[in-house]
């Protein structure tokens, strides 16, 4: 019951941050369009919404893993038996794994190799930019694996 708890804290967290974090990149887009216009621009905006804009890709992304919302083929889904759409989904997840896998290893890299470089026109360290990388990439796999465990839940209980 309490890791039901947590994980509803969690999820409502994420997306309350993510939904503030869109929010500010539109106001900061909004304000240096204002500003270009009347000939002032600024020269930390696009280095500020890049990296809002990266947080809320991979923040978004695993809502919409956890929410089933990514672009699928459903047609095909549709004419297949429950037991064998199961398993193909399972097989699905799996293979993500190692992809998610692959993204917090070498997001992880880039990381590490952007440790010396700052946003341009900031003093803000370019490694938080790449850090929504493996970041995003462990909920996305945190989210993959609760899937399959979801999945091998139905499918044993369909046994019984």
């Amino acid at each position: 019951m309490i890791i039901e708890k947590i994980k509803t804290g969690w999820i409502k967290t994420e997306e309350n941050v993510t939904t503030w974090l869109l929010l500010i990149l539109v106001g900061l887009v909004f304000m240096e369009v204002v500003v270009r216009a009347f000939g002032n621009p600024t020269t930390w905006s696009v280095g500020i919404a890049q990296l809002i804009f990266i947080w809320v890709i991979f923040l978004g992304a695993n809502q919409a893993l956890r929410k089933h919302a990514h672009v699928g083929i459903d047609v095909i889904n549709y004419f297949l038996w429950p037991k064998l759409r199961l398993l193909i989904e399972m097989i699905m997840n799996i293979l993500m794994i190692f992809f998610l896998l692959y993204l917090i290893y070498y997001g992880s890299d880039m990381v590490i190799s952007s440790t010396s470089r700052l946003i341009s026109g900031t003093n803000v360290p370019y490694w938080t930019v790449t850090l929504a990388i493996p970041v995003g990439s462990i909920l996305m796999l945190l989210t993959t694996i609760s899937q399959i465990l979801g999945k091998w839940r139905q499918i044993r209980s369909n046994n019984e």
